[in-house]
């Protein structure tokens, strides 16, 4: 997907259905914050100008892992 951001969670080996969301705020070479907020039954994502959830499906307070794929650089990645 060109220009699009993806979220999926997986339980047991099941992915679940995915989240596609079309404003994508960023540009080439740019770069970007991003932070995450948690609770019980959604991850609300924010972004620069935008921001949107994505269903809690596994109820988790804490997520201890995190998976990127495309076209870009992570530079940084914390939990606080």
């Amino acid at each position: 997907d060109v220009n699009t951001i993806v979220c999926n969670s997986k339980k047991v080996e099941e992915w679940g259905a995915e989240h596609r969301e079309s404003v994508f705020p960023f540009q080439k070479g740019g770069t970007a914050e991003i932070s995450f907020s948690v609770n019980q039954s959604d991850l609300t994502v924010h972004l620069p100008g935008h921001q949107f959830t994505f269903p809690n499906r596994l109820g988790l307070s804490v997520f201890d892992y995190f998976d990127t794929q495309g076209d870009f650089t992570l530079q940084s990645i914390s939990w606080e």
